[in-house]
């Protein structure tokens, strides 16, 4: 085998074969380096040549080449009767220890022991654990019932303190070593015996981010990693001399990222304070995956998901995802499917894809069924696996905004060009990079495939940069790996591109473009309150209210709300409407406290008029203040009453004196009212025919008749609040209106009954408020008539020619008397009227 190999790598390929080819040798030689032996940890980091990487363990120390410090953490996935076998070089020695944490919550310590955990020589690093031959006396935990998953393993350095202690010696990755009593930790290992103690299970073991120093700037560091994508994707990372003494590097789907979030596929010239990035050491989120670097080819056993400590989960091996785009929607900016209100509301399109890519959405404007018109909007941007929201302001290509036609449609075409098994390595502080990097996807479309991008234009040029400096149509790793930087031969020579800087090199797997298509209506109404009026407004008395609303347009209108807003001296309303032009209806109209509020639904150019009744309080003077207000609903556009904040509407003064319109708008009228007292007619009469009535109200105001009743009367003096009415000569009801200056009224009635005389027979004037004169009911209908009284003997006692029902018998005995009444009539002719009356005295 290894003289096969040896041949094949040797071939005198023609040059580009030989660098195509370079790779995979390197590969078949590490594996061949390895034999038989399992371990997993620096083994792996160390077994491709070049310089040792000494693994960083501190949890306090960050700075430019460990901005995302950890305890030498590496995570490993075990099944229930599987053990993990650990060791590291600085185990038992000034405080190195090794700690794991169980998915279940549980911690375990090695402890201090310098036997069992250490590795002392290069010869048991590549040994392994025992009972490997040779190996090292492994700290070993069996996981339990209930401890399947993720472990987390923390190799602790001797010194893991708040000051570096300078560089560790810089040694060959073959050579022995001295462990340094520093924060470094030389040779360390993680390995998975299977359940049965028969053998080591690979591919278990990976890490998050990989913190390494080599101890000088002149030499490089070869370690060959697999990188697992949470979408399913691998890749072989051969760093290939990566020269850069403390370095920091993980891989994750996004590289350094925007202000908006997204990728920015760009170096950045800084480290990690200036430094937009996803924390590796922290929980995926929805949209930004931190990769799984590996040291050997993933296990093909692990599961998609597993548990990790803390009670969370995290993914593991999926099936290759294939490029994918659904869930294609448009909302309006408040949340309306397939609708939008016209600039500046607008709206959102919608979608999901399997990959990160870019997108193109064309929205046909004039409606040609051509994307391409200069009329015509077009949206371009990156989009990211998962969810992705573009907003459209609703205007068009020429920046104009777009009218609102409730039935026509707009048609979008949204082209989206995905990619898949989306890597970014992010190397923080690596000075130079003279060979480039060796990666490799090794499963999906077109695999096997080498091609890389970066973009370092962002970065000052100090010694050699990348050339090109800006590589985005993709270069194979084989010819330009992403080179940077030139060797020295001076160790402390940090001075070249990659100093103090952040570089991304990034690969993914193009997609065919996905199209897909949507479309949409947009929507714009003028609503109006158009007038509001009140009747009358006194007092005690009623009130009504004329509320008239229109929609000027253009588009129909559904679930408009009308409300109309009244004080605490306003009871018992009542509130109708009818449409007055057009076509128009309300629903769910309702009284709440002290308002009204209906939906309405208003067609272009239609009016309805609101008729609200309800009673003033008797004790309410001044002004009185309601207001009507009709609001737009959800993603319809109102040109001067429009909130473009995304909520959706529900305060018509909110969206009435928002930008861009500004303070008022014609959604919202208010009337105020002076309240006059009440008016008060009086109480109502019963009086003979032909008998003038006293009026008396309070207040000011003008009687004036009803008409209907059975004569026309004569009132004195109508704008006096006292009165005399005359000429209620037929019987029957009357009614007189008294009106003040505020309109409101109020009536009273005068009864008019048939004056048929009563003429006592008995008076008894004794002041006591009974029968003290000689009262005929009736006589005030006979203005004018005579009375004579005479006593038993013939002789005449009293005379009047107008008699006023005021004889009392003063001066007369008590006694018997007679009386001849003539009544005048209304003809100006007297009829006689003879009797007797009993003049009765008290004794």
């Amino acid at each position: 085998m290894l003289n096969s190999a040896v041949i094949f790598c040797g071939m005198p390929y023609p040059y580009f074969k030989l660098i195509i080819k370079g790779f995979f040798c390197a590969v078949i030689l590490f594996f061949l380096q390895v034999g038989g032996l399992y371990a997993e940890g620096s083994k792996e980091l160390a077994a491709n040549g070049g310089y040792r990487a000494y693994l960083f363990s501190s949890s306090t120390v960050a700075n430019s080449s460990f901005p995302f410090p950890t305890l030498g953490t590496v995570k490993v996935y075990v099944k229930a009767g599987e053990s993990i076998y650990v060791g590291s070089s600085a185990q038992g020695i000034a405080g190195g220890t090794i700690n794991l944490r169980a998915p279940d919550g549980n911690n375990y310590t090695s402890g201090t022991d310098v036997n069992t955990g250490n590795i002392n020589s290069r010869a048991q690093e590549v040994a392994g654990p025992l009972p490997n031959a040779g190996g090292f006396t492994p700290f070993i935990k069996t996981a339990g019932a209930g401890q399947e998953g993720v472990w987390e393993i923390d190799f602790v350095a001797e010194n893991p303190g708040t000051v570096l202690n300078g560089n560790p010696p810089t040694i060959p990755a073959n050579a022995n070593w001295t462990q340094p009593q520093a924060e470094y930790i030389t040779a360390f290992d993680v390995s998975v015996r299977n359940a049965s103690n028969s053998g080591f299970i690979n591919g278990r073991v990976y890490t998050q981010v990989f913190s390494g120093i080599l101890g000088t700037f002149n030499v490089g560091f070869n370690a060959i990693f697999h990188i697992l994508t949470k979408d399913g994707y691998q890749y072989i990372l051969n760093n290939n001399g990566q020269a850069g003494n403390g370095f920091t590097f993980f891989v994750n789907n996004k590289g350094f990222r925007g202000a908006d979030g997204n990728a920015s596929y760009k170096s950045i010239n800084g480290l990690s304070a200036n430094v937009n990035v996803q924390d590796p050491r922290v929980a995926d989120t929805q949209t930004d995956i931190t990769q799984k670097i590996f040291f050997n080819i993933p296990a093909t056993d692990m599961p998609a998901v597993a548990n990790t400590p803390g009670s969370a989960t995290t993914w593991l091996l999926n099936t290759p995802v294939v490029p994918a785009i659904s869930n294609v929607t448009f909302t309006g900016a408040e949340g309306t499917v397939g609708k939008a209100g016209t600039n500046p509301l607008g709206g959102n399109f919608n979608f999901n894809i399997t990959g990160n890519g870019n997108y193109v959405i064309g929205i046909d404007i004039n409606h040609n069924g051509v994307y391409s018109d200069a009329i015509d909007r077009k949206l371009t941007g990156q989009a990211t696996t998962g969810g992705n929201q573009v907003y459209w302001d609703g205007l068009d290509g020429l920046g104009a905004k777009v009218a609102g036609n409730s039935s026509l449609s707009l048609q979008v075409d949204i082209t989206i060009a995905t990619t898949a098994g989306e890597v970014h390595f992010p190397f923080f502080d690596v000075e130079r990079n003279v060979n480039g990097l060796l990666l490799t996807r090794t499963n999906g479309t077109y695999a096997p495939d080498d091609t890389l991008y970066w973009d370092d234009t962002p970065i000052s040029i100090v010694g050699t940069p990348s050339n090109p400096v800006k590589n985005l149509t993709g270069l194979s790793s084989a010819i330009n790996g992403h080179k940077w930087g030139t060797t020295t031969s001076i160790a402390t020579n940090d001075a070249d591109f990659g100093n103090n800087k952040s570089i991304d090199t990034w690969s993914y797997i193009k997609s065919k473009p996905v199209t897909t298509s949507v479309s949409f209506v947009m929507q714009e109404a003028d609503l109006s309150v158009e007038s509001i009026t009140a009747v009358a407004a006194c007092s005690g008395q009623p009130v009504v209210y004329k509320v008239v609303v229109k929609n000027n347009g253009p588009n129909n209108v559904t679930g408009a709300g009308f409300s109309f807003s009244f004080p605490n001296d306003i009871s018992g309303v009542v509130v109708t409407s009818a449409a007055t032009t057009g076509s128009s209806s309300t629903s769910g109209g309702a009284v709440v406290a002290n308002a009204y509020h209906a939906n309405l639904d208003i067609a272009n150019g239609a009016v309805r008029t609101f008729t609200i009744t309800g009673n003033i309080a008797l004790a309410t003077s001044g002004n009185l203040t309601v207001e009507a207000a009709v609001l737009r609903p959800a993603d319809v556009t109102d040109p001067d009453a429009t909130n473009p904040d995304a909520a959706i509407p529900t305060d018509p003064n909110n969206e009435c004196d928002a930008s861009p319109s500004g303070v008022g708008c014609n959604n919202v009228k208010t009337n105020t009212v002076n309240i006059a007292p009440g008016p008060n007619a009086g109480a109502d009469q019963t009086i003979f025919e032909y008998a003038p009535a006293t009026m008396a109200a309070t207040g000011t105001g003008v009687f004036t008749q009803v008409a209907g009743d059975p004569l026309p009367a004569t009132i004195s003096t109508p704008a006096s609040n006292t009165t005399i009415i005359t000429g209620l000569d037929k019987v029957g009801l009357y009614h007189f209106v008294f009106t003040n200056a505020n309109g409101c009224a109020d009536t009273v009635v005068l009864k008019v009954i048939a004056a048929d005389l009563q003429i006592p027979n008995v008076i008894t004037p004794n002041n006591d408020g009974k029968n003290d004169t000689f009262k005929i009911v009736g006589l005030e209908s006979y203005p004018g008539s005579q009375l004579t009284v005479f006593n038993r003997w013939g002789n005449e006692v009293y005379r009047s020619d107008n008699y006023k029902n005021d004889w009392s018998g003063t001066g007369l005995a008590e006694a018997t008397y007679f009386y001849v009444l003539n009544r005048k009539e209304h003809t100006g002719e007297f009829t006689p009227v003879k009797g007797w009356v009993f003049l009765k005295l008290s004794k």
